[in-house]
């Protein structure tokens, strides 16, 4: 069981992605088609399409899902948090929000290294050096295409990394709850506590409550004496770890010298010490005498351990809200994404010249200027599908759904930052057409370095970060405007 982002690539929607990619495609082959000027033009359009879809994508998607996917925030431990399909509050900016996982942060900040293809090209206008330009667009091509071949890698690899995460997140867990049953056990014989005055090990309450278990007193914990330790601390957690396998667990931590299956009271004391341990430091005060069973230290850490655990695995109520899955194997998978793919990019260089003529009438009968019409006009029809896919994940109003639409987002900006440029940045270097689109990186650059900045520092987002990621697209718009037609860049 993984979270949003391992189960949907960490940046999930390729295939939502593709009709986007078909339209960009259309661009690049109508201006390998087209002669001189006209080629020059047309990379124009397909640069404002470019744009126009990473700027909606990361203004009025990813608004519109906070909106939509809000729920009631509460405080845990100082930090706000979504409450799952909770909202009471309204349209309240400050007590609503959405809560994603951690995988969700990783996802924008690769979205935000995929930026450095866009910046190359635009250092010969900078240092005024001309003949930079065309080695610079074609190592900004290679880059862009390195940089895909990680992306992809990294999909590959993430539910590796997300497997390895849930695992060390239930040996805290194990750890901290532990502690926490072995505290509370302590506290009710009297013992005394875990920790020393100066913070340290208790060696003498950890030996009682070696002796506490070592029922025949042979100095020997075995099996059962283990399952009896097990069961009465009451950390046979069912839910995560059935108690045959806590059982082997406790003999793999603690049986160093596996003689004989057994565990001795060396290896007990020493392998709990090293447990205590491995929680400091600790923000709180060590020592709570309080006759609160429920009280001190290890309670709060194994709340925190339990809260981490449970964010990483699929809820089992979460099950009847999701479609039944296909059963592909990973070779159909693969097969099926080429077709795909290949699919695409062949009707793409059929339909690629009607479609920018249509692009360029349209602009004539209006009065539109082309570039608005790629910008704005377009991607709207192109971002269509992925828009009602991520708002349908973020209407079900729980993390790991709120978390795949805006790992859906991510990643669907970072394909246009690396396999889209890419191709776009060849065509350009192919037909040694001008790289002269300062206005439209521009606009790129402010809208992904700020909302990747937005989403790299924080999981939790309150309701009033919509309106603030909303507004950044007029003004994105006012951006182009102001720096082609005053300031004339282009």
């Amino acid at each position: 069981m993984m979270s949003a982002d391992a189960q949907n690539g960490s940046g999930g929607g390729y295939g939502k992605s593709l009709l986007r990619l078909k339209f960009t495609f259309a661009e690049v082959f109508s201006g390998l088609a087209a002669s001189g000027d006209q080629a020059q033009s047309q990379v124009l359009v397909g640069m404002g399409l470019l744009a126009g879809s990473t700027v909606m994508l990361l203004t009025l998607l990813w608004g519109s899902s906070l909106i939509v996917g809000r729920c009631d925030l509460y405080k845990v431990d100082g930090h706000l948090n979504a409450k799952e399909r909770t909202l009471t509050k309204g349209l309240n900016l400050i007590d609503t929000g959405v809560t994603t996982d951690s995988q969700t942060r990783v996802a924008a900040w690769i979205m935000v290294l995929t930026v450095i293809p866009y910046i190359l090209p635009q250092l010969p206008r900078i240092i005024n050096k001309p003949s930079l330009g065309t080695p610079l667009v074609v190592l900004s091509c290679v880059l862009s295409f390195i940089a895909l071949l990680c992306y992809c890698v990294y999909q590959i690899v993430s539910p590796w990394i997300q497997q390895r995460r849930i695992y060390l997140a239930r040996y805290r867990f194990r750890k901290a709850h532990t502690l926490h049953k072995a505290s509370l056990l302590s506290r009710e014989n009297r013992w005394g506590n875990l920790l020393t005055d100066d913070g340290a090990p208790n060696k003498d309450v950890i030996s009682k409550l070696f002796g506490y278990f070592d029922k025949n007193d042979d100095d020997w914990l075995s099996k059962e004496e283990l399952r009896g330790l097990i069961v009465g601390l009451g950390i046979s957690h069912e839910q995560y770890i059935p108690e045959e396998q806590e059982v082997q667990n406790w003999l793999q931590d603690f049986d160093v010298s596996t003689i004989n299956g057994h565990i001795s009271e060396k290896e007990f004391c020493e392998g709990l010490e090293k447990w205590i341990k491995s929680f400091k430091p600790m923000s709180r005060s060590v020592n709570d005498n309080s006759t609160d069973a429920n009280s001190g230290p290890w309670d709060v850490e194994h709340a925190h351990a339990h809260a981490s655990l449970a964010s990483l695995l699929e809820d089992p109520e979460d099950e009847d809200d999701e479609e039944p899955a296909h059963q592909l194997s990973k070779a159909q998978i693969v097969a099926r994404a080429i077709l795909l793919i290949v699919g695409g990019t062949l009707l793409a260089a059929v339909f690629s010249d009607p479609l920018v003529d249509a692009v360029d009438n349209f602009s004539k009968a209006s009065g539109i200027p082309t570039f608005f019409i790629s910008f704005v006009a377009t991607p709207l029809a192109t971002n269509s599908s992925e828009a009602i896919s991520s708002l349908m994940f973020a209407t079900r109003k729980r993390k790991k759904n709120i978390s795949m639409t805006y790992s859906q987002i991510y990643g669907a900006v970072a394909m246009n930052n690396t396999l889209c440029l890419g191709i776009f940045l060849a065509i350009v270097a192919a037909r040694g057409l001008i790289w002269d689109f300062s206005a439209e990186v521009t606009v790129i650059l402010f809208v992904i370095i700020v909302m990747g900045l937005f989403a790299g520092f924080r999981t939790t987002f309150q309701t009033w970060m919509a309106v603030v990621a909303l507004s950044l697209y007029p003004i994105a718009i006012a951006i182009v405007a102001v720096l082609d037609y005053i300031f004339h860049w282009h």
